[in-house]
């Protein structure tokens, strides 16, 4: 630094020495404790640039002694009741030992002697005691180690902390695999850039600007939307772009960009349509504003770790480290912004420090990765995980599994704590109801704060747009400004009516109503179930102390599970010795036609248009013992099904337990997709994947056609249902797996003792295992023990004539063989006989039958109409149809014998499909021991005279005239 310099920055640190000494002195003098606090906070504000320039050594110890001894003060201010005012304290210049900070000594909460992480233990994130103070709040009195923890990139730089223990973020002790690792890299390329995982903080000599080198500037330039570029006035470098132009015309040599707030920070979006992700900065700056500890520290570099702030660099190259696909990734931007030709700001803005720059960065980072500034935002909680790594969860308040009560506990209990980050969204509105209510509709707003008194819940919002409304609706009659005031200092009560009420954001103590932010105001709990749609919650992931990660392709573009079945799903195993809380969150990939083998095919984008992920995924749990599972019948707990980049799952793991995790999917596009898969515990956890429990897997595909599509068993055709042979070597568990494309069609599978051949007629006796009542897309079977032996398999549909294609998956423990039998009749001709007419007190008929040589043969009888009419009372007349039984008997008398039967010898209706005889073989000497005879039986006669018809056909494996002679139909008289 050249001595011209030094003596400059010398002169500018006097200066703000004097002005901090000026304040000071003005304390103990203070009419009240509102006026003793800010002149305290504008002291430590002078004080802290006062360090920021100093030079010596000496000189940088002096002033941060006093600028403990400043925030000390505010501490002991704004913390006591009764405020007296405290000691003066030495002068910044002549110090001969460091001042000592006074004293304040918090107490936590009873009986939170344990970390926030040890005392979270139940997934209702709830705690015994609400304090405004954290549970892990620790004032050092060590000076050495005293830090303001106040201060942060999203904080006013004089906001008073104690100290505060930062909560650990979990890491996966899980070793990835080869396969995840690769996983990872083809990740890094999103949008045409590459982003990889981050291995460690740049080095500060990548920011540095050689001499006759031109500053770095990152291609290719964002897009911009039509309308951004209706104002578009050109990339500009930060010099030039913050504070913006429009706003200070003229001569900038005086201006230029900060790193560090002045006042409070009030970010805004403006012609850009990310509203998620300015809503999400400012939750994360109100939280800031509460003192505690910072959660963007270390996320931007270069970093300033002495003042713990980003720096300006001097070549405009950024570095910042983002939670996207998988892992953190590094993300390069440069410092050149989007400039508008009007007053109108392109991308975030700081109204009250519109020369601050780590906003505008912070969003161009992101929005490189989501694809540009014409990014129409998605939602905050997908925000944050991104920005933080804090744990997104959706609330759906429309759901019917929802309870409000419980969601205000978990989210009020943590947002004392700040363990939770929260911002709400609302749905579609009319116009008409949006300037009733002063809201927008599918427009995130941020949560400033949360409070509960007299028996009231009130939500402080904040609404990113720059002319953003406030809420007009009413407000519980009992809100008074009495009660407002007890919400805390910091807030002020403009005006309450029934129709108009509102509540202000003061933001500091003693600043005046007129210098109040707009768009933000006080809505009740009540009003937000009624309004909003979502609220979006972002959990400190240092409330866990264990995690695992696990990372995983699903290719699509072959074959899915079908409606009800998850045996083509991912699936997975995690367990715990000690019981305990569980959180499992699934984490879909961004991927765009970069990631394909060809760029411009555009198959493998899995984002919509408009930004919003196409599709839907959701997670099962199942209480398994980790193996794998057929259908999604019968979970522990499920998650909804959400078109986020992410879904959570929070549920209570028991001891010694090990449950199968599974991931589902509705109408995701035809991609190979990849996931993460996170488990976060408070207790000690392993993420594998799921065990087949069956060693063996046989399938066929078949269909339902137009001559196979037989219906369900309530059906005469039923047994022209396709029909399949399974062999099983030994006794073995068994599980049987229906799966059809068509969703709509309710189907069921059947396993019977049928010797492997097609059944033609069924009787409850046969059945072994089925899948009881038919299900939408799949059918599922399972049986512990099967016997060995060779048995038959019918699929069908509800209703005949339902046509499809299927796949029928057979599981063991022992190599079986799975063969489709032949249709019915298939390689079969037939011959039809002359009707048969039963007329009446006639109940038996019968041909002869004169084989010529060995063949099969099978006949059918069905019904083919009647001229009987009956009736009664209670119901109207009908044609009559007598049950009937065909067979094929050699012999007659006494010395008969039945060669085959219908039905077991049953009586049967012979609608539909009629009634039939099993295949037999016949051959010319069989009539030695007796005339052959087909044989048509009813069971009595019908109570009003008439006649029954009835068709018959003979099957046979040749032509039948060239096999078997069949006679004239006759009465029969045994």
């Amino acid at each position: 630094m050249s001595s011209a310099s030094s003596a400059s920055a010398s002169a500018r640190v006097a200066h703000l020495k004097a002005q901090s000494i000026d304040l000071e002195s003005r304390i103990s003098g203070a009419s009240n404790r509102d006026e003793a606090l800010r002149l305290a906070f504008e002291a430590a504000e002078l004080c802290f640039k006062a360090l920021k320039l100093a030079i010596g050594k000496d000189e940088k110890s002096d002033i941060r002694s006093r600028c403990q001894t400043l925030v000390g003060e505010a501490e002991r201010i704004k913390s006591s009741d009764d405020w007296q005012p405290f000691a003066s304290s030495p002068p910044l210049i002549g110090l001969d030992s460091p001042a000592l900070v006074p004293s304040r000594t918090s107490s936590p909460p009873a009986g939170s002697s344990t970390s926030r992480s040890q005392r979270f233990g139940n997934s209702d994130m709830t705690r015994d005691v609400i304090s405004p103070v954290p549970s892990s709040v620790e004032v050092l009195s060590n000076l050495d180690c005293l830090t303001i923890t106040g201060l942060d990139l999203h904080a006013t730089p004089f906001v008073p902390s104690t100290t505060v223990k930062r909560l650990i973020e979990p890491v996966s002790k899980r070793e990835i695999t080869r396969s995840e690792h690769i996983l990872l890299l083809q990740g890094s390329k999103l949008n045409g850039f590459k982003f990889p995982p981050w291995k460690e903080p740049p080095n500060a000599q990548e920011f540095e600007l050689g001499v006759g080198e031109a500053p770095f500037i990152d291609k290719p330039e964002l897009c911009l939307s039509a309308h951004q570029l209706a104002s578009f006035d050109g990339w500009h470098r930060a010099n030039d772009a913050i504070p913006p132009p429009s706003w200070f015309p003229g001569e900038r040599t005086s201006l230029g960009p900060i790193m560090q707030a002045t006042r409070t920070i009030d970010l805004v979006q403006d012609a850009a349509t990310d509203c998620s992700v300015v809503a999400s900065l400012c939750a994360g700056a109100a939280r800031a504003e509460k003192g505690h500890v910072k959660i963007y520290s270390e996320i931007m570099y270069p970093w300033d770790a002495i003042n713990m702030a980003p720096q300006i660099s001097p070549n405009g190259k950024y570095v910042l480290r983002l939670n996207f696909n998988g892992c953190y990734r590094k993300v390069v931007i440069d410092d050149r912004l989007p400039v508008s030709s009007t007053k109108r700001s392109l991308h975030i803005i700081d109204r009250k420090n519109p020369a601050l720059l780590w906003p505008a960065l912070l969003e161009k980072a992101y929005l490189k990765v989501r694809g540009g500034y014409d990014f129409p935002g998605s939602n905050s909680s997908t925000d944050l995980w991104i920005l933080t790594g804090w744990i997104p969860e959706q609330v759906f308040l429309e759901d019917d599994t929802t309870e409000p009560e419980n969601v205000w506990k978990r989210m009020l209990n943590a947002f004392q704590y700040g363990d939770v980050l929260v911002t709400m969204g609302t749905g579609k509105m009319s116009n008409r109801l949006e300037r009733e209510l002063g809201l927008a509709g599918q427009h995130d707003y941020a949560v400033l704060d949360l409070k509960e008194e007299d028996d009231q819940k009130l939500v402080l919002l904040k609404n990113p747009w720059c002319e953003g409304t406030s809420w007009k609706g009413t407000l519980p009659q009992s809100i008074t400004p009495t009660t407002v005031n007890k919400l805390g200092a910091g807030y002020a009560l403009s005006e309450i009516s029934e129709t108009t009420p509102r509540l202000l954001n003061a933001a500091h103590v003693g600043r005046t109503e007129q210098e109040l932010s707009s768009g933000i105001f006080w809505i009740d709990w009540n009003n937000i179930l009624q309004h909003f749609e979502s609220i979006y919650l972002n959990w400190n992931p240092g409330l866990f102390t264990y995690r695992q990660d696990i990372h995983f392709p699903w290719d699509l573009t072959q074959k899915r599970s079908a409606a009800g079945s998850f045996v083509e799903n991912p699936q997975f195993a995690v367990s715990c010795v000690e019981g305990g809380s569980l959180w499992l969150l699934l984490c879909r990939h961004f991927k765009d036609a970069a990631t394909s083998e060809d760029d411009d095919d555009p198959s493998e984008v899995n984002v919509g248009p408009t930004g919003e992920f196409v599709g839907h995924i959701s997670l099962y749990v199942y209480d398994r013992n980790g193996q794998r599972i057929h259908i999604s019948a019968s979970p522990v707990e499920r998650g909804p099904y959400v078109d986020s980049p992410q879904t959570l799952l929070r549920l209570e793991i028991p001891s010694h337990t090990t449950y199968t995790v599974v991931v589902s999917e509705q109408k995701l596009p035809a991609i190979n997709h990849t996931f993460s898969l996170i488990a976060f515990s408070s207790v000690p956890i392993e993420l594998t994947y799921a065990n087949d429990r069956y060693h063996f897997t046989s399938s066929l595909e078949s269909a339902w056609t137009s001559t196979t599509a037989g219906g369900g068993a309530h059906v005469v055709t039923y047994s022209s249902n396709p029909q399949f042979s399974l062999q099983v070597p030994n006794k073995t568990p068994i599980a049987l797996l229906l799966e059809t494309p068509n969703s709509e069609l309710s189907v069921h599978v059947r396993l019977v003792h049928g010797g492997g051949k097609r059944i033609l007629n069924l009787s409850q006796r046969d059945i072994v295992i089925d899948s009881g009542e038919y299900r939408r897309g799949s059918a599922f079977a399972e049986l512990q023990d099967l016997d060995a032996g060779t048995y038959t398999v019918i699929c069908s549909t509800f209703e005949a004539g339902q046509k499809a294609g299927f796949t029928l998956r057979v599981d063991t423990f022992v190599q079986t063989q799975l063969r489709q039998l032949p249709g019915e009749n298939a390689g079969r001709l037939s011959q039809s006989i002359p009707n048969v007419c039963f007329s009446w007190g006639n109940n038996k008929i019968a041909a002869p039958l004169f084989p010529k040589r060995l063949f099969k043969l099978s006949a059918i009888a069905k019904y083919r109409g009647s001229n009987t009419i009956s009736s009664t009372s209670s119901n109207p007349p009908y044609h009559t149809q007598s049950p009937v039984r065909i067979s094929v008997e050699l012999g007659r008398g006494p010395e008969r014998r039945f060669l085959a039967v219908s039905s077991d010898g049953e009586f049967l209706a012979a609608n539909g499909a009629g009634v039939r005889t099993p295949e037999l073989d016949l051959w010319p000497e069989m009539r030695r021991n007796g005339d052959m005879w087909l044989v048509l039986e009813r069971m009595g006669s019908p109570a009003m005279p008439g006649e029954e018809r009835f068709g018959v056909e003979v099957w046979c494996d040749g032509k039948v005239e060239e096999l078997v002679q069949v006679g004239y139909w006759r009465a029969w008289d045994d």
